[in-house]
């Protein structure tokens, strides 16, 4: 099924130029998107239209965005050729480097935590200001860079854009997506605001070949181990719901997650007691954390000897870190490694040896 749905994107997209053009000056046409649900593109001979959802879905506009020759559309952001970008997430550095656009970021939030390569190289030349840290955006810092957008990460209160009226804020919205291969679509928004529309589009129709792929292999097991997977800070813990990008991924990587009957809009929290329960019953155990390094199984549950104890945590313990390695970032581009990773964890007697590129075994 979702073979059919891609190839419909792909055809659906390389008609859009043959609908005539009379038509299109006449009236809106959207693309369908394959997976992500958060935003839609809508054509009109060279004009584009993108809508940016929130929480709610369509419900929920986040913005509505306009990129062609008039500049103007009656409640839409207008935006211009780019050459001077801020971001105030690193989640998205990846994708402008991908459309080969890093040459356009300017300013960006923490500097000290981007794990995009380019973006790296080109901090270190002195090309990109740090426009925010935890304390909030430097706004005569931002005005210095003369960025003319801000990709933005609408996550929480964001109290900086009722302050900061002089740029246009492009709200981000992929985090929302549940499946894989809906936020790694992302890279066809950029595309289009980017004006590198063919060049995303080929970029996604690989990057979903590649998961299909993928998801064939990892799936072609008999054994589906169940897994628990979570989260903890300051003693509490939290478990993504089923209709996650996490429970996605461990569905396609062959396994069962203990919470996939869970719906929500967000994790979870759970108690001590239902964390050992489900770590009893589990054959993987998963945490995703920000250390930068090897950890030992104890580390990887927060040195929680009652968890530390349990039999899955040595025999199925596994982590996913933040400072080791883009999974906030690149990993949306490359699903599969992540996949593929993540399989070999949970089948570990299927895989030959390979490196892990984002998920590690304690100790690894």
């Amino acid at each position: 099924m979702k073979l059919a749905i891609a190839s419909a994107f792909v055809v659906l997209c390389a008609c859009t130029a043959d609908v005539p053009a009379e038509k299109q000056e006449g009236q809106w046409i959207e693309v369908p998107n394959g997976y992500a649900q958060c935003f839609t593109i809508f054509t009109r001979g060279a004009e584009r239209k993108v809508i940016v959802f929130g929480p709610a879905g369509r419900v929920d506009t986040a913005a509505v965005l306009y990129r062609g020759d008039h500049m103007t559309m009656h409640g839409a952001v207008a935006i211009p050729v780019l050459e001077r970008i801020a971001v105030l997430s690193t989640t998205h550095l990846s994708f402008l480097s991908a459309l080969r656009s890093t040459n356009l970021v300017v300013a960006a939030a923490d500097l000290g935590r981007v794990l995009d390569q380019p973006t790296r190289e080109r901090i270190a030349q002195g090309g990109v200001m740090e426009i925010a840290t935890a304390d909030g955006i430097d706004r005569e810092t931002l005005l210095l860079s003369r960025a003319q957008v801000i990709f933005d990460y609408p996550f929480g209160q964001a109290a900086h854009r009722s302050t900061i009226t002089d740029l246009s804020f492009i709200p981000v919205t992929e985090y929302l997506e549940e499946h894989p291969l809906g936020r790694a679509e992302w890279i066809r928004f950029f595309g289009v605001l980017l004006g590198r529309e063919h060049e995303a589009d080929s970029l996604f129709a690989g990057i979903d070949d590649r998961y299909q792929h993928a998801v064939a292999w990892a799936t072609d097991r008999t054994d589906h181990p169940l897994v628990f997977f979570g989260s903890t800070w300051q003693g509490q813990w939290h478990v993504p719901p089923g209709n996650s990008y996490m429970a996605q991924l461990i569905a396609d990587a062959g396994g069962e997650y203990c919470f996939a009957e869970r719906r929500a809009a967000g994790n979870i929290a759970v108690d001590l007691e239902t964390v050992l329960s489900e770590g009893r019953k589990a054959a993987r155990f998963g945490v995703i954390l920000a250390h930068g390094g090897a950890i030992t199984s104890a580390e990887m549950v927060g040195a929680d000897e009652r968890i530390a104890t349990l039999p899955v945590i040595s025999t199925g313990g596994f982590y996913l870190d933040s400072e080791r390695s883009d999974i906030f970032g690149q990993a949306l581009l490359e699903p599969e490694v992540l996949l593929e990773d993540l399989s070999c964890v949970l089948h570990p007697g299927k895989c030959s040896v390979r490196a892990a590129r984002y998920v590690f075994r304690p100790d690894q």
